[in-house]
């Protein structure tokens, strides 16, 4: 036997571990006949064995077991001498910090053993106790600390003298089976899988007078217990979801990747665990993450920027020590999913009011720490972000080793809509060829085609009757109840918008409806070729399409309410672009930055600006009436298609506009008897 091995055998920590083997080696199978798994003994009489139990709880013994697993042979006989040692243990979670400390004290001659969890503000700071530290190690003596965010709560001399450095993730089959057997008598052979149970809970399930095969049914019924709710939601697993493009590609790459760990890959060679998708509201950002954590077979943890305000009074501490239980609760779940809702209501540093930057600058300061705590490899957590507006994101959040990169949603293309109405229709229609649905509903967001196959099977099953193609229809695209004239306006107007989005270059047609959804009256998306760096030119391109549908109106008729009177209406997107132009983005007047595009609509209360502005707004607007007088048949044929077709695809539009030659615009000022005015 090596100096090291009798030296091991002597050390009180280490004694649990053999006092564990030699139970699991020596107990009489016929005591335990409703488990298959090693019979296991008491080396000492039953009497010193309850005594042996009585002094060294569950959590004692199971947070030995781990640091035994994460210790070698070498370092093991370090930490039994005197002999001035720096010990730091990082933890995956606050409440493991007690009984890794205790077991550390059982383990060496430790002078100093340091328990931070961050709740106490005054103390748990880096710069706290620093010349202790020096002082014991000076000495000869051995200190450790331990905390689930060592380089945030521990003192920077301690973990900057670290001769050890451990990181405990959730307790392993291997140490979960030895402490079962230690108390118990019996080491099971199997265990259920751990996800989602915390150190607690793992300790919570092993008692005594109780038989191994009672602890693995309770581990195994507080698995299923903590993944309840995922399956509570209707969201299928990732690989039956449509139209999530490259947000699906990840996850499905990340979901190979976590089979490969449960196999025994390490969880740090995971490679981007943490990501945001962004995307337009109702594109099934939070279906995502309920999929994927499906698709893991993971615990889903949610919390969100108001829920850290929702149960305090905004008070700076409240909201900081919510973010930090947000993700302390999922790392204690781990291996988990922490999904974040509305990630862009944390303002970017750089753009926030400066009245208000002592406040928001602590804020993302805790969340950038917890999303570094949250990629270390004993956290086990896999993070998903989620905004509407990923532009607004504080360029930190999405840096490589926090929350990596933006994935985008966008807004269901024809297949994935057919995709999407299949998955909620169920069994329903299973012959039916949905394509024509795809097209019909383009522009819609996920959101919109769920709510459709939901209301068609609602209809059939109040009539008592299957579900048919009409109430599908009736859905995505209810009967027209407006004047032939109305309908007919409205076609122009979007026309007009189609036409020149192509015709100016401002952006990519997308497509082009007449469908009445909630306060529009028919709708034209586009996809903008530059829009991370537009120039002057681009910008008035674009006004120059938001005004099109006004000048159609004009042209066709007179101006009506239709442009303007709502916060995205054509009008109010066209003065929110030129005031940005020229308060945000310097590309208009003077170069002095006056605020975000948010914050225009205050400026334009500013006499000098607002008119500005107007001038602005006018000069487009006459451009606009030009481009559609010149492009009149054009618009006119795509007008007359839309009545017939109800809606167009961006392709079959160019293909209208590359069919029909433009009018010169002194041919039709001579057919309206003079330019127009």
């Amino acid at each position: 036997m090596t100096e090291a091995a009798v030296n091991r055998s002597n050390t009180p920590a280490l004694t649990l571990l053999d006092h564990a083997r030699r139970v699991t080696r020596q107990a009489d199978e016929d005591d335990f006949p409703d488990i298959d798994g090693e019979p296991a003994d008491p080396a000492s009489p039953e009497e010193d064995h309850a005594a042996f139990l009585d002094r060294h709880p569950v959590p004692r013994m199971l947070a030995t077991a781990m640091l035994v697993e994460a210790l070698s042979e070498r370092e093991q006989a370090a930490i039994r001498t005197r002999n001035g040692l720096a010990v730091v243990v990082e933890v995956a979670h606050a409440e493991m910090i007690a009984p890794v400390a205790d077991a550390l004290r059982n383990a060496g001659a430790f002078s100093e053993v340091l328990q931070r969890s961050g709740s106490n503000r005054s103390q748990d700071r880096t710069d706290y106790g620093c010349e202790k530290v020096a002082s014991l190690l000076g000495n000869g003596a051995n200190v450790a600390g331990v905390s689930q965010s060592a380089n945030r709560y521990l003192p920077s001399t301690l973990t900057a003298a670290a001769d050890l450095r451990l990181s405990l993730g959730a307790p392993t089959h291997n140490a979960v089976r030895s402490i079962i057997a230690l108390v118990t008598g019996r080491r099971p052979r199997k265990l259920p899988p751990l996800v989602g149970l915390t150190f607690l809970d793992v300790c919570s399930a092993i008692r005594r007078n109780s038989t191994a095969a009672a602890c693995v049914r309770r581990l195994a019924a507080m698995t299923a217990a903590k993944q309840a709710v995922v399956a509570t939601n209707d969201a299928p697993p990732l690989e039956r979801m449509h139209g999530l493009g490259e947000a699906k590609e990840w996850g499905l790459a990340l979901a190979a990747a976590v089979e490969e760990w449960r196999s025994g890959r390490a969880w740090e060679t995971i490679p981007n665990r943490s990501v945001v998708v962004g995307g337009p509201p109702g594109t099934g950002k939070t279906s995502f993450a309920v999929s994927l954590a499906k698709s893991l077979k993971l615990p889903l943890h949610v919390t969100s920027a108001s829920a850290w305000f929702a149960t305090n009074g905004g008070h700076l501490g409240d909201v900081i020590r919510s973010i930090n239980t947000a993700f302390a609760d999922a790392s204690a779940n781990g291996p988990a999913v922490l999904f974040i809702d509305e990630l862009d209501a944390v303002p970017n540093r750089d753009t926030v009011d400066i009245r208000y930057r002592d406040y928001w600058t602590p804020v993302v300061t805790t969340l950038l720490l917890a999303l570094d705590s949250a990629a270390s490899s004993s956290a086990h957590l896999i993070v998903v972000g989620a905004t509407n507006h990923p532009g607004r994101l504080d360029p930190a959040l999405v840096r490589p080793g926090r929350l990596n990169r933006v994935l985008h949603i966008g807004m269901p293309d024809a297949d994935a809509i057919c995709g999407i109405l299949r998955q909620h229709l169920g069994d329903a229609l299973p012959e039916a060829d949905l394509t024509p649905l795809g097209i019909l509903g383009a522009g819609a967001s996920g959101a919109d085609i769920a709510g459709w196959a939901k209301s068609a099977l609602a209809a059939a099953l109040s009539a008592n009757r299957p579900v048919t193609m009409d109430d599908l229809v009736r859905q995505v695209c209810p009967p027209e109840k407006r004047s032939p004239e109305t309908v007919r306006a409205i076609a122009r107007h979007e026309a007009s918008h189609a036409v020149l989005a192509e015709v100016t270059a401002s952006s990519t047609l997308e497509v082009v409806t007449i469908v009445e959804r909630g306060s529009f009256a028919g709708s034209t998306s586009g996809r903008l070729r530059n829009p991370t760096m537009m120039t002057s030119a681009q910008i008035d391109a674009l006004a120059v399409t938001q005004l099109a549908g006004r000048a159609a109106d004009e042209t066709w008729g007179e101006p009506t309410s239709g442009a303007g009177g709502e916060r995205w209406s054509d009008l109010a997107v066209a003065t929110n672009l030129l005031a940005s132009k020229a308060a945000s983005w310097g590309l208009s007047g003077s170069l002095l930055y006056r605020g975000n595009r948010s914050e225009v609509q205050a400026l334009l209360r500013e006499p000098a600006f607002r008119e500005a502005v107007g001038r602005d707004l006018d000069r487009l607007y006459a451009r606009a009436l030009r481009l559609v007088r010149e492009n009149g048949d054009r618009i006119e044929r795509v007008a007359e298609r839309l009545v017939e077709r109800r809606v167009l695809g961006g392709a079959e539009v160019r293909a209208i506009i590359a069919d029909t030659p433009p009018t010169p615009v002194s041919e039709v000022d001579a057919a309206r008897g003079g330019p127009h005015a």
